[in-house]
């Protein structure tokens, strides 16, 4: 079956929905975002390096390995369709290359609960990110309802808080049982992301702010 692209509809998600309140997200163009939430930003922060259980050698490997974002640190709403495209092109390309040298940090477990806080720190939203979506195996008509949701948020206008609340919601309503299920199975057991500073990749801070 077919796909939206799905980080695409993430990032305007994110801009909309985001801590930072915007009268109209950016258009986007393409189908990758920088991921939001990535991995390496997670795993530069002590509440996730005890989690994981870092040895002292794997945290100095974390220090001095993984930079940090990079690049143009201007929000979405601030550039130009081509500097926006560039920019998100730019950190998927960091983004890979970070993942490469966790992958070689950290053994199977450590790894796997990674994901499982990057997914959770995400919240609700990484229903629309891949490749969890394709895990979930969101529909074109489950993301169809999401978009839809979103432009009546917009036109709705209201608290950002109530907005993001419903967005939610909505995101959550449109997963079958099954699909459920799943999500609660790839969070792992709780993390409290309340302890982290956490930017998605449009420029928004979200967790511990």
């Amino acid at each position: 079956m077919a796909r939206l692209p799905f980080m695409a509809l993430a990032c305007a998600i994110a801009l909309q929905f985001s801590s930072v309140a915007l009268a109209q997200p950016p258009a986007v163009r393409g189908g990758r975002l920088g991921g939001g939430i990535s991995s390496a930003m997670l795993l530069r922060q002590e509440p996730v390096q005890k989690e994981l259980g870092l040895s002292a050698e794997q945290i100095a490997k974390v220090d001095s390995e993984l930079s940090s974002a990079g690049g143009d640190q201007r929000g979405f709403r601030d550039m130009s369709d081509e500097e926006r495209q560039k920019a998100m092109d730019e950190r998927a390309k960091l983004m890979a290359e970070q993942d490469r040298l966790i992958a070689a940090m950290l053994d199977a477990k450590q790894s796997e609960r990674l994901k499982q806080i990057r997914i959770q720190a995400m919240g609700p939203l990484v229903i629309m990110v891949e490749p969890i979506a394709n895990e979930l195996g969101i529909s074109e008509e489950q993301s169809n309802k999401v978009r839809e949701a979103m432009r009546s948020g917009r036109q709705g206008g209201g608290d950002m808080a109530e907005q993001r609340e419903k967005m939610n919601a909505t995101l959550m309503e449109n997963l079958t049982a099954d699909q459920k299920a799943k999500l609660k199975e790839l969070q792992g057991p709780a993390f409290d992301v309340s302890q982290l500073q956490l930017r998605w990749g449009g420029g928004g801070r979200r967790g511990g702010e």
